[in-house]
């Protein structure tokens, strides 16, 4: 069980206590904060069958985790207890089963431990099945995370894609649900998804962009040059007149090209004499041989001569002009620029080549050459462009468009992702029905558990009705009452549902007749009754259900009911099997006879128990701690009360005047009747008038009973302490003050 207590009297900051064991002992002085944590529970377990309108909530920031309060009881018992049950005419009954009939008692034991068996399946079911609620929470978490990359890869103020995520972004569930109800098309295909949502980056950016406008039309190209590469005259040996004298020893040479070449150097004019050869630089050249010549390369030679070079200037007027410069900046082309060059250049490569054996058949005539055809280059080109020019019109149609194409993109980006994330949302499904199936599992069992608890809960019932009475409760108390030799008083039953306090002689009585002793066992007595029966005739709680909380049932009481108290706590308490038992006491003393007790119960291995210790104490602050008490720190009733003193000195610390007054009178009451052998009253009187009243106010203090109040309403607390140091100097007794004060000064 673990407790927490905040913003409520000392509790001023949150307090934790993880009250976990079989037994928890708190200890601290009056004020420190007892009295609040048992109020806590006490309003906790009220609160439960009330309705939201007519619960209290005193404790609005406590909290109290650890146990299932539908199924256990606290059972708490403190002044609101008395003040509840007690100071009434009457006083509700307990039902307890008889032991007249054992058989059925016995069923009813049988009962019990069939349903204890019932519950712990129940609960080892109900631990199933939260694992597995909290591993279907996990895989969905998971797989949320996975998905949640395209948020993170995708949106953003920057990216082309934000307006397709647009209403999915706020969490990783929304995105989840709407990625998995996406139904999948065959036309997206994982080995696409790159490349396509690359392609929506891009289209989104032209078309839907600050920067996005229509696209021209590219000009396909336009070249006249086919018939011009079919032209016969390249395929022809074009050779001199062969009636010419040189005709057969140029032929013989076969040396025309050469020749022809060499006729750009003879004379352009007459020669009357020998002149130089262009050839084998002698004199040899005469007018005769310049007309031979001349007869041979006649005027046939010369026109095919000039149809190739006409030729040749009408390929090279379709082709020089042809640059690849002109398309480059086209948004289109600048996306597809390697093909598009790649195809640009084998055309304008092959234009060259035909170019450049054009002149070579002009510098040889007679060589037979073949140009390239360039129309299957052209025709690739001009498809290229072609598809460029549909994308131009596609894309201008979706700028006029903007609405249905930014529909278009969101539909085909969400079908590219949903194929992408396929894997792991078919193994989340697949995964998820195997958990659901697992759950409905539990849930069928679990329902079938709570069907059979309440079966043996009705069968408990019926057994009960059978030997249920209230005479087993009002024995028990009558006969613990007088064992304690209170006698002139009893409780008797009233009606079937109540009993009275009853006084000797008598048909009346009332509990606020009673003296505090007598209050506080009788109040005790019938708490622990009220533990081990019924609040009702049906109740079908055990001892394994209830928690018990008791908030010191010692006041008032002498040290020989205080040790009666104990064993009662023992018998009834830590040796029965109640879910766990909270003790919380002022006293020292009876924290180490509980302590003592335990110690003998746990030495018994059939009886052995977990305990842990607390102990309550307030900051110099005024608020509470709760700190953990290891056994071997436990301190003594007496070194207590000095602690607290020694606090105040040391600390100022905040704390109500009685506390101190209250330490004060039990450390003189202590010293001078035990140590000193005397009575504290008559010692301060001894002492003279300032310490009698001294001790007037002390009792006044720490009683704060009518009988004690005078005119003074309040004493400097400076004051109290430097009166009680000198009731030890005065005394004689200044170094035992030293010892317990830590106190050095002489």
């Amino acid at each position: 069980m673990k407790i927490t207590l905040n913003k409520v009297a000392s509790y001023k900051q949150p307090v934790t206590v993880e009250a976990d064991k079989d037994i928890n002992l708190f200890y601290g002085l009056n004020g420190t904060g007892k009295t609040i944590l048992s109020n806590f529970l006490y309003h906790y377990q009220s609160d439960k069958s009330k309705s939201d309108e007519s619960k209290e909530n005193q404790f609005p920031e406590c909290r109290l985790e650890g146990i299932d309060i539908d199924k256990e009881k606290i059972l708490v018992y403190n002044q609101n207890f008395v003040q509840e049950n007690l100071f009434q005419d009457d006083l509700k009954v307990i039902f307890t089963l008889s032991k007249e009939n054992k058989e059925v008692a016995e069923e009813i034991k049988k009962l019990d431990k069939q349903k204890a068996n019932l519950r712990a399946e129940l609960e080892n079911k109900e631990q199933g099945k939260k694992e597995l609620e909290q591993r279907k929470r996990d895989e969905l978490n998971d797989i949320q995370n996975v998905v949640w990359k395209i948020k993170t890869d995708y949106s953003g103020p920057d990216r082309d894609l934000d307006f397709c995520l647009h209403g999915l972004k706020s969490s990783k569930e929304i995105l989840f649900n709407y990625i998995k109800k996406i139904r999948i098309t065959e036309k997206i295909r994982i080995t696409e998804i790159t490349k396509r949502v690359d392609h929506l980056e891009d289209e989104a950016k032209r078309v839907i962009g600050k920067d996005a406008k229509p696209y021209e039309e590219i000009t396909p190209i336009r070249l006249d040059v086919e018939a011009i590469e079919n032209n016969g005259v390249f395929s022809e040996e074009i050779v001199g007149n062969v009636d010419s004298p040189l005709a057969e020893l140029i032929t013989k040479l076969a040396n025309q090209d050469w020749v022809k070449a060499g006729t750009e150097f003879l004379p352009s004019e007459p020669v009357e004499d020998k002149e130089q050869c262009p050839f084998c630089q002698e004199k040899t050249i005469t007018q005769s041989f310049i007309q031979q010549v001349e007869t041979y390369f006649d005027e046939s030679y010369q026109q095919s001569i000039e149809k190739i070079k006409q030729l040749q200037n009408r390929y090279k007027s379709q082709t020089e002009g042809l640059s690849i410069d002109a398309y480059h900046n086209h948004p289109l082309v600048q996306e597809r620029r390697n093909a598009f060059e790649n195809l640009f250049n084998d055309l304008k490569q092959s234009l060259r080549d035909n170019l450049s054996k054009i002149e070579a058949k002009l510098e040889q005539p007679k060589q037979k050459i073949k140009l390239s055809r360039t129309q299957n280059e052209l025709k690739d080109l001009n498809d290229f462009i072609a598809e460029i020019n549909q994308e131009v019109q596609t894309h201008n149609q979706n700028i006029d468009n903007k609405k249905q194409t930014k529909e278009r993109i969101k539909n085909e980006f969400w079908q590219i992702m949903r194929n992408q994330y396929d894997m792991p949302i078919i193994q989340y499904n697949r995964i998820n029905q195997e958990l659901k199936d697992g759950l409905q599992n539990f849930e069928r069992k679990i329902k079938s558990i709570d069907s059979e608890i309440e079966g043996r809960e009705r069968n408990i019932q019926d057994q009960q009705k059978r030997i249920i009475n209230i005479d087993e409760a009002i024995k028990n108390i009558n006969s613990a009452l007088k064992d304690l030799g209170m006698v002139g008083f009893s409780i008797q039953p009233h009606d079937v549902s109540s009993y009275r306090i009853v006084r000797e002689g008598s048909d009346e009585g009332h509990f606020s007749t009673l003296s505090e002793g007598e209050k506080m066992i009788i109040s005790f007595l019938y708490f622990v009754e009220q533990c081990k029966g019924k609040e009702r005739d049906d109740d079908t709680a055990t001892e394994a259900d209830k928690i018990i909380v008791i908030d010191d049932p010692i006041s008032s009481l002498s040290h020989t009911h205080i040790f009666n108290i104990g064993i009662w706590i023992k018998n009834n308490f830590f040796k029965k099997e109640y879910k766990q038992v909270l003790v919380l006491t002022h006293s020292l003393y009876f924290f180490n006879e509980l302590k003592t007790l335990l110690d003998k119960q746990r030495k018994n291995k059939n009886e052995k128990k977990s305990v842990r210790f607390f102990h309550l104490t307030k900051d110099n602050e005024n608020k509470t701690r709760i700190d953990d008490m290891k056994e071997n720190k436990i301190p003594n009733e007496y070194q207590s009360y000095w602690q607290v003193i020694k606090d105040y000195r040391q600390n100022k610390m905040g704390m109500n005047y009685f506390l101190l007054a209250n330490c004060m009178r039990n450390i003189l009451e202590y010293f001078f009747g035990i140590i000193n052998k005397s009575n504290m009253s008559k010692e301060l009187e001894n002492l003279g008038p300032k310490f009698e009243a001294f001790g007037r106010y002390m009792n006044r203090e720490s009683h704060s009973d009518t009988a004690n109040i005078t005119v003074i309403k309040e004493m400097d607390p400076d004051m109290l302490m430097k009166t009680f140091e000198e009731v030890f100097i005065e005394s004689g007794h200044k170094a035992h003050y030293n010892k317990y004060m830590n106190d050095e000064r002489p």
